[in-house]
């Protein structure tokens, strides 16, 4: 009796000797706390196909909700440095890295690689390249499967060998005006930053390439264009490294509070500009034949024809291009000519100085096929230059301007490593810097040998050894471009200049941002070159 009494007096919850009654306080609570596990089960059970594989795999510390991403804090010359430190505590096995709560499995091996890129279920890039579409728009380089498709089949074609043979005028012309504009710098002691040179020499070659627009940053630095396309790279790139800034409608609110939405606004005001006229002017040339075509003839003077032209000819036969596309084309293309073109160029004559016996033997090469006058070089001029070319890949090899490619899974796909089945949803990364520096593949990995390149040794590695220029059918549609454009600067830089360094290849410091460059710049000194092969002299 006693003990129910002290039951009833004690409790607040009983009502006409009946159990417990719950507040309505206490029922929320129980059914958050029930909502909260349900929900926590249910995406337990959705991951599962992610957790087994990631069971099976080692990789870095992973922590709620950033994943991995710990090992991506710091300055952008850290980042590069953790990156590499990964493989080499991990090797080129598989590894895990959770970015975020996204499985990320890193694919090093060229079999895998192989697998990976040439698959019809890899061919979506990562959420991450989202961060580029403020810039680039949806081209090539960002657009998703079904728009990438439809536009990679029209586009490729455009890029054979007549177009081509049509820009060597104007590689010609640009790199003259480079070989004028370091004549400033012969006779001086202190080191000048390639880059000053190169970046703007690249820049005008892809504006007039790619839009038939002469930029001539190289002879006015003063560039509203050149300056955002810097700060356009910057911005997208230190989105990267901002968590809070990944929501489009976070990012678009900093943009306008900040400004920076001016640096977009700025950077596609030429593009627009320039198709505009260009489409005003292909339409007066067309009215003007008789035949409903396009006249390629101004008198005596043939019509020069660029990306942006025969995009538009696209158009006339059915292609469908709105204006939109049509810039964000270009725009892709005058971004993976321009800076990536520079920074190899930047890293091969920073190589070529600090081996003097390399670059020697590059000159050499450029003398025989050249000779001593001031022939311009031809395209068939540079099928011969195969050192020059081995040296281009070697320095490809060793800095991948690209470090990093993610592809996100659309159905499972089975890699060789392991046996894994990495299920729809993953994130491949794939990562030139690590198959670039597998010892089985590159003996001596991290130094600087040409050799690397020449037939017998190509011949000897899997095709997905070198990936510089990615692969599959969403590989770089601009290889042969890049490749023939820097033939031609460094030839023409090498037949008047041979240029030196005093820094090591121990020296070099990296960092990352959208792309991986020098952090200390690409500091060296020029002589004028004595137009004689060096295997002749004393």
């Amino acid at each position: 009796m006693e003990v129910s009494q002290n039951f009833h007096l004690n409790s607040k919850h009983s009502a006409g000797g009946g159990g417990f009654r719950l507040t309505s306080t206490e029922l929320t609570a129980y059914a958050v706390i029930s909502f909260v596990v349900v929900l926590w089960f249910h995406y337990k059970w959705s991951r599962r196909h992610f957790e087994r594989v990631a069971a099976k795999m080692t990789g870095p510390p992973s922590y709620p909700i950033i994943g991995s991403g710990l090992e991506f804090v710091g300055t952008p010359q850290q980042v590069i440095e953790r990156i590499i430190k990964l493989f080499e505590i991990y090797g080129s096995e598989p590894f895990k890295i959770w970015l975020g709560t996204s499985l990320g499995v890193t694919i090093c091996k060229p079999e895998d690689v192989q697998i990976v890129l040439n698959s019809s279920k890899a061919l979506e890039k990562d959420k991450f390249y989202k961060f580029f579409k403020n810039t680039v728009g949806e081209g090539l380089f960002s657009a998703p499967v079904n728009k990438w498709r439809k536009h990679r089949r029209l586009i490729t074609p455009v890029f054979n060998a007549n177009l081509l043979d049509q820009f060597f005028p104007v590689f010609n012309e640009r790199n003259q005006i480079l070989t004028r504009s370091l004549k400033k710098e012969l006779g001086k002691t202190q080191p000048f930053d390639l880059w000053d040179y190169i970046a703007n020499t690249t820049l005008d070659i892809i504006c007039q390439t790619a839009m038939g627009y002469k930029l001539d940053t190289q002879l006015n630095k003063e560039s509203e264009f050149a300056e955002a396309l810097t700060k356009a790279s910057e911005l997208d790139s230190m989105r990267i490294y901002k968590p809070w800034l990944y929501p489009d409608i976070i990012f678009s609110i900093y943009r306008k509070l900040t400004g920076l939405h001016k640096v977009y606004k700025t950077l596609h005001a030429l593009p627009n500009q320039v198709i505009k006229e260009m489409k005003e002017t292909y339409t007066q040339r067309k009215m003007k034949n008789k035949n409903n075509t396009i006249d390629d003839t101004d008198g005596d003077k043939k019509h020069f024809k660029g990306f942006l032209d025969t995009l538009l000819e696209l158009n006339e036969a059915g292609a469908n291009f709105s204006d939109e596309e049509l810039r964000d084309e270009v725009v892709t293309m005058m971004i993976g000519g321009s800076e990536t073109s520079a920074i190899t160029l930047c890293f091969c004559l920073l190589m070529l100085a600090i081996h003097q016996e390399i670059q020697d033997k590059v000159y050499d090469e450029i003398f025989e096929v050249l000779g001593d006058g001031d022939q311009t070089i031809t395209i068939e001029d540079t099928t011969k230059l195969v050192y020059l070319e081995q040296c281009l890949r070697e320095t490809l090899r060793l800095y991948p301007v690209g470090p990093m490619i993610l592809r996100q899974l659309q159905d499972d796909v089975k890699i060789f490593s392991g046996d894994h089945t990495l299920p729809k949803g993953t994130t491949c990364v794939i990562s030139p810097i690590c198959t670039h520096h597998i010892p089985e593949l590159y003996p001596n990995s991290w130094s600087y040998n040409p050799d690397n390149f020449d037939a017998e040794n190509v011949n000897k590695r899997h095709k997905y050894s070198f990936i510089a220029f990615s692969g599959g059918p969403r590989g770089c549609i601009g290889s042969k471009y890049a490749m023939l454009s820097m033939k031609v600067l460094v030839s023409t830089f090498l037949r008047n200049y041979s240029v030196h360094t005093d820094i090591k290849l121990s020296d070099i410091k990296l960092k990352l941002d959208l792309l991986m460059r020098s952090a200390n710049g690409y500091p060296v000194t020029i002589r004028p070159r004595d137009r004689r092969p060096t295997y002749k002299k004393n």
